[in-house]
């Protein structure tokens, strides 16, 4: 989910020529999970005065935040495509086989595991959930659980409203990065295969037709039916494709001004969508909206990638954020968990006069809730993940990133 799921590897080598990693992506998958991670924590703008910077600032990430798994996205498009894309050129084939295990088990594991806590552990617990066959309860399983368990979650958000277990809510973006997953390797096989010139062709098809499809739907179903629909969302995908396909035949050139200005570009592209309506309106700015952000980002991430002497580069690959990078995809996973936690703890704080303003609240509530996630998805993937992780590399042809169950 890109998504917020970590994808195998970028296309930049490191000690070995066969292993395959650009640890700068990792420090920027953890800025996109700290986007959403804010949209969904308490709102520090009130914090500040009226029309100050700090308020503007923390509102907009907070309204805006969402577009974190935009970023997500366009990750998870670029480095997939460029893996798919040095598989072919190394053993003139892409297996799909293999593409499709690789997957399976980097993200089934953690997703079914959340789907189980969601839907029947909290439940019965009575935790941050519905009790176990209440009629509100009864109600989230007709609507949601076969398609959570077919990865169509993302349609029944857009059908029936988000599930009203709040660790569930978020998850409907695993399944529409599955869907990809899904159709894109057969897709670029099948392009590979006729004649490479056609993809350009294709992706310009796409995202013609994703815009359109979002002014077709825009004042039918309500709001979050376009935001969570793939077919309506092809935007991000189909950017980092793009990147990924003119990078794997162009090298970024080194220096650091090229970077700094499509730093700055992708930026006011991004913060360019808050002149418009909110996208719960579903105003017809949609169709432009998140075009920008799939831009912004897309500039942004070309600009990680610029050799040489590059401080967007550098400052992304700092350890704490690549190590941070590493456990993204468990950090979004159990991020709602852990702000439900941490509010739990600060309730408990203030209960007992540890905690006694507004700001004190807010700022324990998301420090508290944030170290908590961060405890739980480290544990997780020393504990669960990196078993199906190593799994996982036995059926690369590519090899990636290594597999440490610190990780470190």
């Amino acid at each position: 989910m890109s998504s917020p799921a970590a994808p195998e590897a970028a296309p930049q080598p490191q000690a070995t020529p066969r292993r395959f990693y650009v640890p700068q992506l990792d420090g920027l998958r953890f800025l996109a999970f700290l986007l959403v991670f804010v949209h969904h924590g308490p709102r520090f703008g009130g914090l500040f005065p009226s029309g100050s910077l700090g308020r503007a600032g923390f509102d907009f990430l907070k309204n805006w935040g969402w577009f974190g798994v935009d970023l997500f996205l366009v990750l998870s498009a670029f480095l997939i495509t460029s893996l798919l894309l040095i598989e072919h050129e190394r053993h003139r084939s892409i297996s799909l086989r293999g593409f499709y295990m690789r997957r399976i088990l980097r993200i089934w594991p953690l997703y079914y595991l959340m789907i189980g806590i969601g839907f029947f552990l909290l439940p019965w617990l009575s935790l941050f959930a519905f009790p176990l066959h209440s009629p509100q309860h009864a109600q989230l399983m007709k609507d949601h659980f076969l398609p959570f368990c077919t990865l169509f979650g993302n349609y029944s958000s857009g059908a029936h409203g988000y599930p009203a277990v709040a660790t569930l809510g978020h998850m409907w973006t695993v399944t529409l990065e599955e869907q990809f997953y899904v159709a894109w390797p057969l897709t670029l096989t099948l392009m590979l295969r006729v004649r490479r010139g056609f993809l350009w062709l294709l992706l310009a098809i796409l995202l013609a037709a994703t815009i359109a499809l979002r002014l077709h739907l825009v004042g039918g179903l309500p709001h979050p039916y376009i935001w969570t629909n793939t077919l309506a969302r092809l935007d991000p995908l189909v950017i980092g494709i793009a990147i990924a396909v003119w990078r794997h035949s162009h090298a970024p050139r080194p220096g650091w001004i090229a970077p700094i200005v499509k730093l700055a570009a992708g930026l006011l592209l991004v913060t360019s969508i808050a002149f418009a309506p909110p996208i719960e309106t579903q105003s017809k700015n949609v169709a432009w909206q998140f075009l920008a952000t799939a831009a912004g980002f897309g500039l942004i991430l070309d600009a990680t990638l610029a050799r040489g002497k590059n401080p967007l580069s550098w400052l992304l690959s700092a350890r704490p954020l690549v190590w941070l990078g590493k456990l993204t995809y468990g950090l979004y996973v159990y991020h709602v968990l852990g702000l439900q936690i941490g509010q739990e703890l600060v309730d408990f704080l203030q209960s007992r006069h540890i905690v006694t303003s507004v700001a004190g609240a807010f700022l324990s509530h998301s420090l508290i809730s944030l170290l908590v996630t961060v405890g739980i998805a480290a544990e997780s993937y020393r504990l669960f993940e990196s078993f199906f992780l190593r799994l996982k590399d036995r059926w690369s042809r590519i090899k990636s990133r290594p597999v440490d169950p610190r990780p470190a």
